[in-house]
């Protein structure tokens, strides 16, 4: 996903009167842009950044979704509908454990990797893995298979 697309679906909301999604991508892009400065200055808004952003935005909208009081159904309607939107473009992570071992098994063949799979070795192994499937699968679960893979 990248900016612009972000960008153009706001207009077109704006163009259609439709405050509700205007509001929706505009938090988006605002994350998006909030997550490009750094201590050391500004990064460019790459697509990568875009995608981790809008995978935190999306987190952030199920804690609220599952925090909200079950009496205040109007609300919770609301995070409900947001959340509908944001699974539009927020990319889909992995979370199949197979599937993510052999995403795995593929990343350490790829690399060549010359250490033994053995629990000693599992920040070197992660580091490897992490920078492959960041934004692409669910980090808690990788950190799982890799502890299953490790004797």
């Amino acid at each position: 996903m990248n900016i612009e697309t972000l960008r153009a679906d706001m207009e077109t909301a704006l163009r259609n009167k439709d405050t509700f999604h205007k509001k929706i991508f505009s938090d988006m892009i605002d994350a998006i842009q909030k997550a490009s400065i750094t201590n050391k200055g500004r990064i460019p808004i790459t697509e990568q950044l875009v995608d981790e952003t809008l995978i935190k935005y999306q987190k952030t909208i199920q804690e609220m979704i599952d925090t909200c009081p079950v009496d205040r159904t109007e609300t919770l309607e609301e995070y409900h509908r947001i959340m509908d939107i944001v699974k539009q473009y927020a990319p889909q992570l992995m979370t199949n454990p197979n599937d993510i071992k052999i995403a795995i098994f593929d990343i350490l063949d790829d690399n060549d990797t010359k250490f033994t799979l053995t629990k000693n070795n599992r920040g070197a192994i992660m580091k490897i893995i992490s920078t492959k499937l960041k934004g692409k699968a669910d980090m808690k679960v990788v950190s799982q298979v890799v502890g299953e893979i490790l004797v």
